[in-house]
């Protein structure tokens, strides 16, 4: 049995073929950045890339040998885990998955940087809300019936959905992710000065690991109150507005770091990607749907946390404008 499948990529929707294209493009440009910040002397972003990766195939591998809650759907090259005898039975997985991640984890990681927020946990939970935004449009587009990049378990007792998005994947982006972003701008003043070994090897290891167990404990409410026969939304409610409150009292006294093209660039490859997407998803439904609605939602808060740092600066380069000439009144009239 060949470990891996090829498909013919003509024989694919256009979307798959540009979510597999832009995932790529975007984490050979996260990678090239991380390398070359490391030559420089700065390790978090290898250190984010690789515990990103370690995470990622941990839990997608834990999860198909243990949960059946999806079909993949086809993509050009798919990893066929149900050749190895833990993963019989399982569904084969899209080569993007492996590198998903470490892409998704990245780009949230360098916004919350560039916010600059001062304290961990609002940063943290302010990178959770920026996770939920960017999952948003990709989770909804993957279950549409004119793209199927993977088909929910129907039987699968903890899922409850809103336009097509389980509320319980919303939990987890958010709070897991959150967990992951705490846990590496913890890391992000400490790194430089740990040895390679520690740096590159056994943080990434102990914070992928880590994740993965505190992960789970967070979300243990909205996993229990299902289990119990109790609806999911009013929770996940509750987060989201948490979230958002927490964000924007940060954002309120937040100091942020000077504008980077790298990172807007990384998050405009994937709006213009998601975009096309959600566009075309208008044209085929012939209506503006609920969930095109969400979709755009995700992309415009993406965005707008994106861009803020740009905003600050303008309207900080503004006081300062103001300001002078008060200034120079007070200079004249003490002579």
């Amino acid at each position: 049995m060949n470990l891996i499948v090829f498909n013919n990529p003509a024989a694919l929707p256009w979307q798959t073929n540009l979510y597999d294209v832009m995932l790529l493009a975007m984490f050979l440009a996260a990678l090239a950045y991380a390398v070359v910040q490391f030559r420089r002397g700065r390790r978090v972003y290898v250190a984010v890339l690789t515990a990103a990766f370690i995470y990622g195939l941990v839990l997608e591998l834990a999860g198909m040998a243990t949960l059946n809650m999806y079909q993949q759907g086809d993509f050009a090259v798919m990893i066929n885990w149900p050749a190895f005898p833990l993963w019989h039975g399982t569904t084969m997985m899209p080569s993007y998955v492996l590198i998903f991640y470490p892409v998704f984890l990245f780009t949230g990681f360098k916004v919350v940087e560039r916010l600059g927020i001062e304290k961990r946990w609002q940063a943290a939970i302010t990178g959770g809300l920026f996770m939920i935004a960017m999952d948003a449009p990709y989770i909804i587009e993957g279950n549409l019936r004119h793209v199927v990049w993977w088909t929910w378990d129907p039987n699968f007792k903890f899922f409850q959905y809103w336009v097509g998005w389980p509320l319980v994947d919303l939990c987890w982006q958010g709070i897991w992710d959150a967990v992951f972003i705490y846990l590496m701008l913890w890391a992000l003043p400490r790194v430089d000065g740990w040895s390679k070994a520690k740096a590159l090897g056994g943080f990434p290891l102990v914070a992928a690991l880590t994740v993965l167990i505190v992960g789970p404990i967070l979300l243990s409410p909205i996993m229990i109150a299902t289990a119990l026969g109790g609806r999911q939304w009013p929770l996940v409610v509750l987060l989201v507005a948490g979230y958002v409150a927490v964000a924007v009292a940060a954002l309120r006294t937040t100091r942020p770091l000077p504008f980077e093209r790298f990172t807007v660039g990384l998050v405009v490859m994937y709006v213009g990607c998601l975009a096309a997407m959600v566009i075309a998803n208008v044209v085929y439904e012939g209506a503006l749907t609920q969930y095109a609605l969400v979709q755009t939602a995700g992309l415009v808060v993406m965005s707008a946390l994106a861009l803020y740092p740009l905003r600050a600066s303008r309207g900080g380069m503004m006081a300062s404008i103001q300001q002078k000439p008060a200034v120079v009144a007070r200079a004249g009239s003490s002579r």
